[in-house]
């Protein structure tokens, strides 16, 4: 535990959410376990024992019976819409796809299904038999022009009849279209990252390249235009500075008002709203910040700028809680929060 906090485990979001940091309570045994990075070969779990999920391997519970989730799961209409998501994680192709958006997948609804339990399961239980290769030797191609139906693997193609063609309706010529933009998306992929220049890759990431793409999962209605829109346009602005960072930052009610710790140091406070606002800020790194003198706009505003905070933390971590290298994971910070407050 103190190994843990010396080397700053209990800020980061995910732990500092919890009343203790190291404790994860009590887990339910996950049905399936989704891999987190995709090469070229989708391989998704069906639990069969009590094993624990883990960050590379994320627990899904499901609401029908796991073995007709992971069938669709499995099937190469998944391994479609999974090219949609995520991002390149490693100087090799991989794409990740983060926990928020493994969870916007979509999936078939369990009323289009119900008629065919019995045969989908059937099906992937002989695809599962065997090992799973690439999406290439899976379908039979190295190319979208190379595509078709007789190449797919037989039990995939069963699979994939029932799930893309009777389930949804789709066409064999659609089919075909789905299979080809599979090939397309992760050949273009596995490619572009052969051509990513050397010295732009630290610890095997693009650092460039994983900032833009967080910056792009962020959006434009982020903390910064909204600290320019409803802060900086007000007219009756004081400036506070702010300490560095060392320790854990908190809002605290002392007995001549609120106060905001970071670490040894202290910040006094008027209200309670005041020392929130300041702790979003200081969290961030920032030196100075503009702060409204009036007392009901601020308190108007900060539950908005929290939930702002929040939203993009649990964005960076995602994207970045699989780096080791706490100076790597810095640095994507510090990059990325300048970015958000070009104001």
């Amino acid at each position: 535990i103190k190994e843990g906090e010396r080397k700053g485990f209990h800020e980061r979001p995910t732990c500092a959410s919890r009343e203790r940091w190291y404790d994860l309570g009590i887990w339910e045994f996950a049905d399936i376990f989704w891999t987190e990075f995709f090469f070229s070969s989708h391989r998704i779990f069906l639990s069969k024992g009590l094993i624990y999920e883990s960050d590379k391997h994320y627990g899904i519970l499901s609401t029908i019976n796991p073995a007709y989730l992971h069938a669709y799961l499995n099937s190469t209409l998944t391994i479609f819409f999974r090219q949609f998501g995520g991002f390149q994680a490693l100087g090799e192709g991989a794409l990740k796809t983060p926990v928020y958006e493994v969870k916007q997948l979509l999936v078939l609804d369990k009323r289009l299904i119900k008629n065919y339990f019995k045969k989908i399961k059937k099906a992937n239980q002989q695809l599962c038999l065997r090992p799973i290769g690439s999406v290439f030797s899976e379908l039979g191609a190295t190319s979208p022009e190379e595509v078709s139906l007789e190449k797919v693997k037989p039990d995939r193609r069963e699979l994939d009849k029932i799930i893309m063609g009777e389930i949804l309706g789709l066409t064999e010529e659609e089919q075909l279209e789905v299979y080809r933009a599979v090939i397309d998306l992760v050949k273009s992929r596995l490619e572009r990252a052969k051509s990513v220049k050397k010295k732009k890759i630290k610890e095997g990431i693009d650092i460039d390249s994983l900032v833009k793409t967080i910056m792009q999962k962020i959006g434009d209605d982020n903390l910064g235009k909204f600290y320019k829109e409803k802060i900086l346009s007000q007219k009756d602005l004081i400036t506070k500075n702010l300490p560095i960072i060392k320790g854990k930052i908190k809002v605290e009610k002392h007995f001549f008002g609120w106060r905001l710790l970071c670490g040894n140091k202290s910040i006094k406070c008027n209200t309670r709203e005041e020392a929130r606002y300041l702790k979003v800020f200081a969290e961030i790194g920032l030196e100075t910040v503009k702060i409204p003198r009036n007392y009901n706009y601020l308190k108007n505003i900060v539950d908005d700028l929290e939930n702002l905070k929040k939203k993009t933390d649990q964005i960076i971590f995602s994207f970045s809680q699989s780096i080791m290298d706490s100076k790597v994971r810095a640095k994507i910070f510090h990059l990325l929060w300048a970015e958000i407050l070009k104001y």
